[in-house]
């Protein structure tokens, strides 16, 4: 008999195949096709006549360009004496640009460097804004709109292009939201999420009163496992970090006030109590009222309707954090304290957040209430009116806005002074023409603000008061302006009005 001997063969394990993970770039490839063109758009849109437009209307702006040039030109923190108004991130990041760009010496206005700076924070801004859309699950199409109306809102293009720390601080901010909400539910990201806000702060200090809601969303973006780490490294990062300003104060023995110096303490207290109040937002004879106002006609179609949908924004547990930012910034508008023009800046994110999140969940319910067929059509019909309902105004606000030049009749005093005056005469002027001053080589420019306030300035400049006033350059002042700075006031009257650029007056003192 014949056996046969079966072997059995083990089967051949071959190696599990895996599945190759898509490139970063195919990845992410969908968004960047999404974000680009409304990027080049932004770009376009704010920085279209970027000099012109606005004018010359706030002089917190040259304020902060001339102290970045003092960064650079002798190491100082200010043109004048640092009394600790503000953290000096901000113009410190202006300064860097200027150095590393040649500002100083390229741009046709020295306001110029710092508006490149602001155009520049609107696009890391806008791609900010984007990335925390699509981290609170927003879809890559609502997520445009929050950028689309972010970009190009007339109320956002008139603030994103002037030189405000605010606008700094904002894309701070938008960092700081982003990375709390970062998917990896990491400490790495609490750490970065601190970085950003502490910078936020360093740049314009008021920003922290945004702090409850980003712990919010970092609570959100956190698994229990982890969150007693993830929050002690947020507030312990953030502490330190902005423990740095005090600091730096303390070792400069500017603490805390003092005979014969500043001192951060007594300018937290006049920040805080010593600035006169603009009234309660619900008061409509107030100074806040009257702002919040001309914000509103400047464009209505931001702002209004961002407010409108804070609710929204608190019944959607991915939006509570967003509603809750913008509801403490409408809550602040209400206390009845002092409100800064710029005030609106950090308000606009939260705004076109909450409109594109309001899109995004009526998308959805569509879908849950069996009219998932029908959602396109019911959304594509709501766009198409909402867009003959905003465009129509937006795109005529914004085709004056690149035709109007604000600036002309400022740059053109600064020129005439440069041509007719000697560089060691005392010229009094605004913080714009200031540097523009300098930077031509004149000795002796004062900023009017400066006049009777300034110790130094009236002792080393202004000895015999109006007297040593050669020539004053500046706008007609209110009468309760002149009546804080006798000094400039007894130099306007006792002067003759040599040349006139539209609203800039050139005034040549006699005292």
């Amino acid at each position: 008999m014949t056996a046969v001997l079966e072997i059995e063969r083990s089967p051949v394990r071959s190696a599990p195949v895996v599945a190759a993970r898509p490139s970063r770039w195919r990845h992410h490839r969908r968004s960047l096709a999404v974000l680009t063109p409304l990027l080049v758009l932004a770009g376009f849109v704010n920085g279209w006549n970027l000099h012109g437009w606005p004018g010359r209307i706030n002089d917190d702006e040259g304020t902060y360009v001339n102290q970045a040039w003092a960064m650079l030109d002798h190491g100082g923190l200010s043109h004048y004496t640092y009394w600790y108004d503000h953290p000096f991130l901000g113009w410190a990041i202006i300064a860097g640009y200027a150095g590393v760009t040649d500002g100083f010496d390229r741009a046709p206005s020295a306001v110029m460097v710092g508006r490149e700076v602001m155009l520049i924070s609107a696009l890391i801004s806008c791609a900010l804004l984007f990335l925390l859309a699509r981290r609170l699950r927003l879809n890559r199409a609502w997520s445009g709109v929050a950028v689309f109306v972010f970009a190009i809102s007339p109320l956002a293009v008139f603030f994103h292009r002037m030189v405000f720390l605010d606008n700094l601080a904002t894309m701070f901010i938008l960092a700081a939201f982003a990375a709390a909400a970062s998917p990896r539910r990491s400490v790495g990201a609490a750490l970065w999420s601190a970085i950003w806000f502490a910078s936020a702060a360093l740049c314009k200090e008021t920003i922290v009163i945004l702090l409850p809601a980003l712990v919010w969303l970092l609570v959100q973006h956190t698994s229990r496992r982890t969150r007693v780490w993830n929050l002690g490294v947020f507030f312990v990062s953030f502490g330190v970090l902005v423990a740095s300003y005090p600091v730096f104060a303390l070792l400069k023995k500017e603490l805390l006030p003092g005979e014969g110096h500043v001192s951060l303490g007594w300018a937290l207290w006049w920040q805080v109590f010593g600035r006169s109040g603009s009234g309660s937002l619900l008061d409509p004879s107030s100074g806040t009222f009257s702002l919040a106002k001309s914000w509103t006609e400047l464009d209505p179609w931001l702002l209004l309707p961002g407010v409108a949908l804070i609710p929204v924004g608190l019944a959607a547990r991915r939006f509570r954090p967003i509603g809750l930012a913008l509801l403490i910034q409408v809550v602040m508008m209400c206390r009845g304290g002092y409100m800064p023009f710029a005030y609106v800046i950090a308000m606009l994110p939260f705004a076109a957040l909450l409109i594109a999140g309001a899109g995004d969940v009526l998308w959805a319910r569509l879908s849950a209430v069996r009219l998932g067929r029908l959602r396109t059509p019911v959304v594509a019909v709501a766009g198409v009116l909402a867009a003959l309902l905003v465009l129509p105004g937006w795109v005529t606000t914004l085709r004056d806005q690149a035709s109007f030049d604000g600036s002309a009749n400022s740059r053109a005093a600064t020129r005439w002074v440069i041509d007719n005056v000697g560089r060691d005469a005392v010229v009094v002027t605004d913080d714009y023409i200031w540097m523009d001053l300098k930077l031509a080589g004149f000795t002796k420019p004062v900023w009017l603000w400066k006049v009777d306030t300034d110790p130094a300035v009236m002792a080393d400049i202004l000895p015999a008061g109006a007297a040593s006033i050669d020539y004053i350059v500046m706008a007609d002042q209110a009468v309760s302006t002149l009546a804080d700075l006798p000094t400039l006031r007894r130099g306007v009257v006792e002067s003759t009005e040599i040349a006139r650029f539209g609203e800039v007056i050139v005034r040549k003192v006699h005292a």
